[in-house]
């Protein structure tokens, strides 16, 4: 009699050979595991492998449903795209550079983050370089970037050196400053430090305090830094006001330097009766100063700075300060590259707004101040 075959099992979805992604192949020198290719994802997905590709490079053109199903199947199996390839078919590499130093007690992490949503957003990655100050003007950091075949490039600032522009405008690279105004040299996605400044002495200056302090960052290797302290100083003059020497203080930005500025300042005696900071790390660090010496904050002392962190309305008290468009400037700047890189340059952004936001870290001059 016949030997009768058991009944196949049901080949399930998980049988799929796109389903095992490190399904060893022979080969003379054993078992090698294939790359999961997009045929694979659009198999599991039950789509096309023009689906697939257009999902992963423009998500905006694909349904929500099917956008989904997609990337189910890519995280399922693992896909990851063959980026070199498909960046020498398409001359493009759909991803933009961003140079932007130090990070630390910096408003810098998020008008990255910003730009970065944006980018992706259009199915666009982005390659951040974020070298020390002592190298930020490195002409070899931007080549980096250009090396690795970025598709356009934000600056921090408009103050380059010539080589920088020189690669630039010879490679035919789209860029924008971030943080900038206005620059002869290019397009800007930035607000005007001055105004900033105008609308936090104006405040103090209603409010009748005579007698101020600064603490700001390094002006000599900081161009924000320059701008910011120019438009005190103008704002300052413009007002009649006292920008007092012996509280006028440079360094980094951060807790701890914005800490030990405030012990120097309290520790000379000066009659200032408000202490503007140039950043909000900067004034956090001067509250907690004047808090460890019983300094009431703004009974005896206002201070007020730049940018409204997250943090800002939770510190003791709550700062006053002037908000900044720090999420804007990276969308804008995303925007910006991303119009260039579709065949119609935009016009270059428009300055971006700036508001006071007043909290209980500024109060009247004392009665004896």
């Amino acid at each position: 009699m016949p030997r009768t075959k058991p009944d196949a099992a049901p080949r399930s979805a998980d049988a799929h050979p796109s389903a095992a992604p490190n399904r060893p192949l022979s080969g003379t020198d054993g078992p090698v595991a294939r790359p999961v290719s997009l045929a694979d994802v659009a198999a599991l997905a039950g789509v096309s492998t023009g689906t697939v590709s257009r999902v992963l490079s423009r998500p905006d053109m694909i349904s929500a449903a099917t956008s989904q199903k997609v990337l189910a199947a890519a995280d399922r199996l693992g896909y990851v795209a063959n980026g070199a390839a498909r960046a020498l078919a398409l001359r493009k590499s759909r991803t933009i550079g961003a140079l932007v130093p130090r990070f630390g007690g910096s408003s810098f992490p998020t008008l990255v983050q910003a730009m970065e949503s944006a980018l992706a957003d259009q199915g666009y990655t982005l390659l951040l370089s974020a070298p020390d100050h002592a190298r930020a003007q490195d002409p070899a950091v931007l080549r980096a970037l250009l090396e690795r075949g970025v598709d356009a490039v934000a600056l921090l600032g408009a103050e380059h050196s010539p080589a920088v522009f020189n690669m630039l405008h010879r490679h035919g690279i789209p860029f924008v400053f971030l943080w900038a105004l206005a620059s002869p040299q290019g397009p800007c996605a930035g607000f005007d430090e001055h105004e900033a400044a105008a609308l936090v002495v104006d405040h103090l200056a209603d409010l009748g305090h005579q007698v101020i302090g600064f603490i700001g960052g390094q002006t000599l290797d900081n161009e924000r830094a320059r701008r910011r302290f120019s438009g005190v100083l103008q704002a300052v003059a413009r007002r009649g006001l006292t920008l007092c020497a012996e509280a006028h203080l440079e360094t980094d930005y951060g807790f701890a330097p914005g800490f030990r500025a405030m012990q120097t300042v309290l520790a000379r005696q000066t009659p200032i009766t408000a202490m503007i900071c140039g950043n909000d790390y900067l004034a956090a660090g001067a509250l907690s100063a004047l808090d460890a010496g019983s300094v009431d904050v703004p009974g005896r002392m206002s201070v007020i700075s730049f940018n409204d962190n997250d943090f800002a309305p939770y510190l003791h008290p709550p700062l006053t300060t002037a908000r900044v468009p720090i999420r804007e400037m990276g969308e804008t700047a995303a925007r910006y590259l991303l119009g260039c890189l579709s065949g119609e340059p935009p016009l270059e952004p428009p300055p971006l707004t700036v508001a006071l936001v007043q909290r209980r870290s500024t109060g009247p001059v004392p009665a004896s101040g």
